[in-house]
């Protein structure tokens, strides 16, 4: 069965990834892309995004440019990272396609209210600002989706669950906490995919990897590395954050997902936008309410090497 889906993203490097893998899998249909300030601003995330599509030769997809900045915080973005352009400085051809005059957010609640129950699936890469609001504005959205799979969190339950915007405190969360702290007290069905498996060492794209990219003639691997190259020549490796987060919605039986009631911290410093999952199931003998508080499943592990043959068949091969 397809799953019919709304993007959420911040384009940047492996948002753009992300992109080219669900417009390129069967098992999914791209309903429509919004765009959100994160990796980079919101004017570039969208012109990226428009980029992607067009290089892959995917036009029928719409896209619409989401909120500028987070909720209540000032926006902070990761351009030393991606790149001031957000797609590793590649100069990718100005795209023909146009953004939607529409609102992102309007487009989320028009969506899902007008589809049936349980009809879409909302993937967000970004920070969570877009789909904050627009639980604000419409509640029920949270009842009508399928289900919620995000790219964030760090969660601390495997090795490499620690944090990269702060010792524990992933990117998307940390960016805007209280459009994620809405998300999660929603009571939407919500799969988070966090630094515990999206760092996992042997999922990562490491130089042998991007040479075997590289070499390849299919066009989103000729886009991959493009705007991977200032990636791989910094660090020798890249992780792909956002790809996996679509291979959630596209094959769950890849992940190891445990339920876990999850709170984002919203304080300032070290530890704003830490994802806290309670593992304490011993308190199911003191609180009758014990599982009724689990709100999210967390991908605790991941099975590498058939995320990486997925990501691989799809994009490069």
């Amino acid at each position: 069965m397809v799953r019919k889906i709304i993007l959420d993203v911040d384009t940047g490097v492996d948002d753009a990834m992300a992109i080219m893998l669900a417009c390129l899998s069967p098992e999914l249909k791209v309903d429509l892309i919004t765009t959100v300030s994160g990796n980079v601003h919101v004017d570039k995330t969208s012109v990226n995004s428009l980029k992607i599509l067009e290089a892959i030769g995917v036009e029928d997809v719409p896209v619409a440019k989401g909120l500028s900045k987070p909720l209540l915080r000032k926006l902070e973005t990761a351009e030393d990272f991606h790149g001031k352009d957000g797609l590793g400085d590649s100069n990718l051809p100005e795209p023909k396609l146009k953004l939607l005059e529409k609102h992102a957010v309007d487009l989320i609640i028009e969506k899902v209210m007008n589809s049936k129950k349980d009809e879409l699936t909302i993937i967000t890469t970004g920070p969570l600002t877009n789909l904050g609001f627009a639980m604000i504005k419409e509640p029920e959205i949270a009842k009508r989706v399928n289900e919620i799979v995000i790219m964030g969190g760090a969660f601390g339950i495997s090795p490499y669950g620690y944090g990269n915007a702060t010792p524990v405190s992933e990117f998307n969360m940390y960016v805007d906490p209280e459009a994620a702290k809405i998300v999660l007290e929603s009571g939407a069905k919500i799969t988070m995919v966090g630094l515990d498996v999206t760092t996992k060492p042997d999922t990562l794209i490491t130089m042998e990897k991007y040479e075997e990219i590289s070499s390849s003639k299919s066009k989103p691997a000729q886009i991959i590395a493009k705007i991977t190259k200032k990636l791989i020549e910094r660090y020798g490796a890249y992780a792909l954050h956002d790809p996996m987060a679509v291979a959630a919605a596209i094959d769950r039986s890849l992940f190891k997902v445990e339920k876990y009631h999850v709170e984002v911290l919203t304080s300032d410093g070290i530890t704003r936008g830490q994802t806290v999952a309670d593992r304490r199931e011993w308190m199911k003998l003191l609180d009758e309410n014990w599982e009724k508080r689990k709100n999210v499943y967390v991908c605790v592990d991941v099975n590498s090497e058939k995320f990486l043959t997925l990501f691989m068949k799809r994009l490069v091969y």
